[in-house]
C-alpha cells in the first residue's frame, strides 16, 4: 500500500512535470495535453497518481477534461503552482535601492514563469573573492536532496563547489556581478567603453572617469588608457581598486568633496570636460556636491555620462546635464530567467555568455 504522504508527494511531482511541459513546449489554450498512456511512460508513475495530478489542474482552472478529447490546455496562467524550484544565491545589501530592485525583479520573473524561487543569502561577513557553499545555508543539503531544479547566482563560488554542482548536474546561470564564475553567465554590460565611446562621439577632450573599481579594476583601467592618453593617475578615480573585506556601502568609502575639490583647482585647460560616472550611488553625492559649488560661485560645469536605473531612478535626469545609459531591471530579469530556463531545458548545451545591454538616452 502506498502511504498517502508519498502519493501526495507523487501527485505534487506529476502537477509539477505536467507544469513544466505546457512551458516548456510554449502550449495555448485548447491544445491537448499527452495521453495518461503516455504520461505513464515518460513520467514512471501510475494512472491513478496521474489522474490526481490532471484533476488538480482541472480545478484549478487549468486544464479541462474532454470525453473522447483526453486533457485540453484551458488556462495558461498557471495560478500560482509550481514547475520547478529554483535556488537564487545572493549577497544581503541594504544599502543598494538598484540591486535590492534587480532582485525583486528576478523573483517576480521566476513567478511569472511557475518557478519556485529558494533564496539563500550569504551568511558569512567578510568578503572574498569566490564563496564556499558553507556560506549559504542549506544550499548544500538542498542540492543533495534534489530539490533544485537549477541555480542562480549573484556571486562566486570556488573549485570545490563547482565540482559539487558538477556531480549533482546542476544547471546553474551566474549573473554579472558573479565575476570570477565561468559557465553560462550574464555578462556585465562595457559600461565605461560605452561611455568612453559617448565622450568621443560627443567632441570631449578630457574626460575624467569616477567608478567604484573592484572587481573590473584592470578592465577599467584598459579601457581608460585605450580612449585617451591622459594620466590616470590625475583623471581615473577608483574608489576600492581591490577587495575590500567589508560588505559596506560605497559611499563610505570615497570622500566626493575631495575628487570635486582636485578636478576644480586645475587650470582650466586642465579640468574634465566630461566626467564619466558609471554608477548612481556615486551620482548621488557627486552631482550634489558640484551644485553646492556652484552655488559659491565656481564655474566649472562639465558634461556627465552617467547611469540611471528605470526602476529606481534616483536623480532626475532634468536637473543633469548629460547623456546616460538606463538599465531595465525587469528587462534584464527576463532575460537572465529566460537563459536559465533554456540551460534547464537542454536547449542551451554550450556554455556562453549574454549580455542584457542599457538604452542610451541623449540630451538634446
Amino acid at each position: 500500500m502506498v502511504h498517502k504522504k508519498n502519493q501526495g508527494n507523487q501527485t505534487e511531482t506529476v502537477k509539477q512535470a505536467l507544469i513544466c511541459h505546457i512551458r516548456d513546449l510554449d502550449l495555448k489554450p485548447g491544445d491537448r495535453l499527452p495521453s495518461q498512456a503516455e504520461l505513464r511512460q515518460l513520467l514512471g508513475v501510475g494512472g491513478a497518481t496521474i489522474q490526481r495530478a490532471v484533476e488538480a489542474l482541472r480545478d484549478s482552472g487549468i486544464v479541462e477534461i474532454k470525453p473522447h478529447r483526453g486533457v485540453i490546455l484551458r488556462n495558461t496562467a498557471t495560478n500560482g503552482m509550481i514547475g520547478r524550484e529554483i535556488g537564487f544565491v545572493s549577497l544581503w545589501r541594504t544599502f543598494s535601492p538598484s540591486v535590492a530592485s534587480g532582485l525583486q525583479c528576478i523573483q517576480l520573473q521566476l513567478h511569472q514563469n511557475a518557478c519556485q524561487n529558494k533564496l539563500f543569502l550569504r551568511n558569512f561577513p567578510e568578503m572574498t573573492d569566490v564563496d564556499s557553499l558553507s556560506y549559504f545555508d542549506g544550499l548544500k543539503r538542498c542540492i543533495e536532496l534534489k530539490q533544485l531544479n537549477g541555480l542562480l547566482t549573484t556571486v562566486s563560488f570556488d573549485d570545490e563547489a563547482w565540482e559539487f554542482f558538477e556531480k549533482h548536474d546542476l544547471p546553474v546561470v551566474s549573473t554579472a556581478s558573479a565575476s570570477k564564475n565561468k559557465g553560462f553567465r550574464i555578462e556585465r554590460f562595457a559600461i565605461e567603453e560605452a561611455a568612453f565611446k559617448q565622450a568621443v562621439k560627443r567632441g570631449f577632450k578630457r574626460p575624467a572617469l569616477i567608478s567604484c573599481g573592484y572587481p573590473h579594476t584592470q578592465k577599467i583601467l584598459e579601457t581608460f588608457h585605450k580612449y585617451t592618453s591622459l594620466p590616470a593617475e590625475k583623471y581615473c578615480c577608483l574608489i576600492h581598486p581591490e577587495i575590500d573585506l567589508k560588505d559596506i556601502s560605497v559611499l563610505e568609502l570615497f570622500n566626493p568633496d575631495q575628487i570635486i575639490d582636485r578636478f576644480a583647482a586645475m587650470p582650466e585647460g586642465e579640468r574634465p570636460d566630461v566626467l564619466i560616472v558609471p554608477d548612481d550611488i556615486l551620482m548621488t553625492s557627486i552631482f550634489p556636491r558640484l551644485q553646492q559649488k556652484w552655488a559659491t560661485g565656481s564655474n566649472w560645469k562639465p558634461f556627465f555620462i552617467y547611469i540611471r536605473h528605470k526602476q529606481v531612478p534616483i536623480l532626475p535626469s532634468e536637473l543633469i546635464n548629460g547623456d546616460y545609459f538606463e538599465f531595465d531591471a525587469m528587462k534584464d530579469a527576463e532575460i537572465t530567467v529566460s537563459f536559465l530556463l533554456d540551460v534547464i531545458r537542454g536547449k542551451e548545451k554550450a556554455p556562453r555568455s549574454i549580455v542584457a545591454e542599457p538604452e542610451l538616452f541623449e540630451q538634446q
